[in-house]
């Protein structure tokens, strides 16, 4: 099966839609594997008991105030709750709020909030019994420097008060634990109320759990399995003992492999910490995210796309599902309010920024929250900055290395990659310390934990063809797609619960050691994957990758993921089991050899990876690769990776004898692709400008009719500046749904330009016309916008702006 099927077909193995599906391919299976498998989804999903997670709730509660704007802007670490769904005219009701608890190591602890200005009034409907309520308190005063903080903050059941706290003196911008048991009467009422008149209150991460459930034991099969994914921020795949590497510098991840799902071949879909961690959590390329590839930013029409469209992530899928999500990291893309990152609905974020002394601080948080969440099912995404650069591992671990590779091995790696090693190490040593805490308080057999990392580092000398703008080195990432630069380690301890229940042949040869998964695979298929061994993939997911927890627990065989695809700055790539093209975005095609410069353009690169599986020979500009480099580029064209806009422009037929046509464009979203004939001359001098030249003869073949020219714009901006001259002469041009006549061009009126579908008299227009599709940042109107074009469009017409 290929990459083409997997794109239409999901193979999640929920009990209520793809198992029937399975059974009837699959017949020959045991009929009582099948009975048990289903009895086991079953009795998973109804003996859960979940927390009523009130910012979830918020938008069915009822609020005193409805808060529409910023009432707190001197504040800048906030913004708006992204994943709660309310109303525009609420959404400040739920804020994503961050303290910065420790100026010494830039400490930005970030909770899901309940936004309480004075007066404030908060109204829940919860059903009747007894619950444990969980919450962390913040305050801020109305104004920046305000010195007294005061206020009561009251809970009620119907008109029974249920507690107080009097939060007068207490400090301002610190996280402060609130538990209490708490008894929701008949009439299913749960209200909260903050007394105040110049304090500002934050209700961070409130949760009910049942109180009768919350210290039940986690041994059960019926138990929801907590989660911990760790991502090893530039971790090569090549120096784990697990994959080859002769000399084990990371003993306790090594061991762990051991009793994994263990992918032989996986490979980031970034090749820089944004887009990779963006696609694996989304299971979705981070450019079809709205987020794009090419610098740390996150602009304002980037944001208005993500948000703007329904768009599943782990975070929210497993909050959904009754978890509680927590982050520990050093990674400011996971927060809003940075410019960079962006709000995917985690209860709690714990970020450290700063770099060397960050690893021992978060494995300590990590510890202190698995400790703490023992009892409750939780998903933790743990974030570990090295073996990232600047590559400053503690001696010890240098001299631990230095016991377990041996000196000739050791001396002939440069020191960047000498530190690199002990930097591993000295993740793996961390990583041991939660895993030690985990198996002393008896949670580690039933807890899920995944292994991976978001990119590689770019190493060999071979490979110096970088631009050099980051790490001004070759030592970095970011800035290549070689293999060692994407290729990940990856692997899945499963629960030993769900791994008894195994029944795929895969499964059994494994005897409840390593499953191995051979092939390349991608990291677009985590998210899938280790939701869909916990079945809770969500029905109409917007998940794209492969959920390979399918064939490991029922067929055995596994779908093969034919085409790779991994974007970078302003660059992409594919890889087959065969070959490795790359392709670097027009204006963006120069680079240098060497750290002195030598400038030269490369737009392609393209590796025979079956007889250069180091990619040291590029065959694009070789005679002996035409015909690869041929199937590489039909092969990216038609997988068509990426959605983009695209900017559409007819050229009208011509009418004269002879027609000489000259086009200039700059496009606002710079340029990505585009899709011309043979008889037009493209030339691009940057990679927002391009000109066209064709030329062409009155027909009497197709006398009414111009021809399209398409091009796919980078970003999601919408505006151009156009010129259109025939025969020396410039002439009007049209834009937009209406057609719109310009005799100068437009430059930046997005609202004008863009039309969701080809305007009407497109196709044969005398003057040449030009529209935004809109076709990826969206521009869907409703039946009664499109009547209003209508009447809008008859209007113009009788203004004398559109001449038909």
């Amino acid at each position: 099966m290929d990459d083409r099927n997997l794109k239409r077909k999901n193979f999640s193995c929920s009990s209520e839609t793809s198992f029937p599906n399975w059974f009837q391919m699959r017949a020959t299976l045991p009929f009582a594997l099948t009975i048990c498998f289903c009895l086991f989804s079953c009795l998973n999903k109804s003996e859960r008991r979940f927390p009523v997670d009130l910012v979830l709730e918020l938008r069915n509660a009822k609020s005193k105030i409805s808060i529409s704007k910023d009432p707190l802007p001197y504040h800048w670490k906030k913004n708006p709750g992204r994943q709660s769904n309310l109303p525009l005219s609420r959404k400040w009701e739920n804020t994503q709020v961050t303290f910065n608890t420790d100026k010494e190591i830039f400490l930005n602890h970030s909770l899901d909030s309940l936004f309480f200005p004075p007066g404030q009034e908060y109204e829940f409907k919860v059903s009747r019994g007894n619950y444990e309520f969980s919450s962390l308190l913040g305050l801020l005063g109305e104004k920046e420097f305000q010195t007294q903080i005061s206020g009561k903050f009251k809970i009620y059941s119907g008109d029974t008060l249920l507690k107080e706290w009097d939060l007068s003196g207490s400090e301002k911008e610190r996280w402060t634990p609130k538990k209490e048991i708490l008894e929701i009467g008949e009439s299913g009422s749960l209200r909260f109320v903050w007394e105040s008149k110049e304090s500002y209150l934050f209700l961070g991460e409130p949760l009910l759990y049942p109180s009768e459930g919350s210290s039940s034991g986690r041994n059960g099969v019926g138990q929801p399995k907590s989660v911990i994914l760790i991502v090893i921020d530039s971790a090569r795949k090549d120096f784990f003992g697990a994959y080859g590497y002769p000399h084990s510098v990371t003993p306790v991840m090594d061991e762990m492999a051991k009793e994994s799902v263990f992918f032989e071949n996986p490979f980031a879909n970034g090749n820089w910490t944004k887009p990779s961690m963006m696609s694996f959590f989304h299971s979705e390329y981070s450019s079809n995210l709205g987020l794009g590839n090419s610098w740390f930013s996150t602009k304002p029409y980037q944001r208005k796309v993500y948000y703007g469209k329904k768009r599943d992530n782990l975070a929210k899928t497993f909050r959904e599902a009754g978890y509680f999500t927590q982050t520990i990291m050093n990674n400011v893309f996971f927060l809003d309010y940075t410019t960079v990152g962006l709000d995917l609905g985690f209860h709690n974020s714990f970020q450290v920024g700063m770099d060397i002394v960050d690893t021992e601080i978060l494995t300590n948080k990590a510890i202190q929250f698995v400790s703490e969440y023992k009892d409750k099912p939780y998903f933790l995404h743990f974030n570990l900055n090295t073996p990232h650069a600047s590559y400053s591992p503690p001696p010890e671990d240098m001299t631990a290395v230095r016991s377990i590779v041996p000196s000739d091995v050791f001396y002939k790696y440069e020191s960047p990659v000498q530190r690199y090693l002990g930097e591993m190490h000295y993740t793996d040593r961390e990583i041991g310390r939660l895993v030690d805490t985990l198996k002393k308080q008896g949670t580690y057999d039933e807890t899920m934990i995944i292994v991976t990392g978001d990119h590689g580092e770019l190493f060999s000398a071979h490979h110096d063809y970088s631009y050099h703008f980051i790490m001004q080195t070759r030592f970095g990432h970011g800035e290549t797609h070689y293999d060692e630069e994407v290729n990940v380690p990856y692997f899945i301890k499963l629960p030993k619960s769900i791994q008894g229940s195994l029944g795929s042949e895969l499964a059994n040869q494994a005897n409840g050691g390593q499953i191995r998964i051979s092939g390349q695979s991608s990291l677009l298929s985590l998210a899938p994957t280790i939701l869909g061994f916990l079945d809770l993939l969500p029905k109409e997911s917007t998940y794209r990758g492969v959920d390979y927890s399918s064939c490991i627990r029922i067929t055995g065989i596994c779908p093969k993921e034919n085409f790779i695809y991994t974007e970078g700055r302003m660059s992409e790539s594919v890889r087959t089991e065969n070959y490795k093209y790359i392709r670097r975005y027009p204006g963006f095609t120069t680079v240098r050899r060497t750290s002195a410069g030598e400038p030269h353009t490369m737009a392609e690169e393209l590796y025979d990876l079956k007889k250069d599986p180091e990619e040291k020979t590029n065959l694009s500009p070789l005679p002996e690769g035409e015909k690869l480099l041929q199937i590489a580029r039909a092969d990216f064209r038609r997988e068509n990776f990426l959605k983009r806009n695209h900017l559409r422009i007819l050229i009208p037929p011509c009418s004269e004898p002879l027609c000489r046509d000259s086009l200039s464009l700059n496009v606002q979203g710079s340029i990505y692709d585009w899709e011309v004939s043979d008889a037009i001359q493209l030339g691009s001098g940057s990679a927002k400008t391009i000109s066209l030249q064709k030329e062409s003869k009155a027909t009497k073949t197709n006398p009414g009719l111009g021809e399209e020219v398409v091009f796919k714009t980078v970003n999601p901006e919408l505006g151009a500046f156009f010129s259109f001259s025939r025969n020396g002469k410039t002439i009007p041009v049209r834009f937009g749904r209406y057609g719109l006549e310009y005799q100068r061009s437009m430059n930046h009126l997005e609202d004008l330009i863009v039309s969701e579908r080809q305007p009407e008299g497109f196709p044969n227009s005398s003057l040449p016309w030009v529209y935004n599709d809109g076709a990826f940042s969206g521009t869907r109107e409703s039946e009664v916008q499109r009547e209003m074009g209508k009447e809008v469009k008859k209007i113009l017409e009788t203004w004398g702006y559109i001449h038909e």
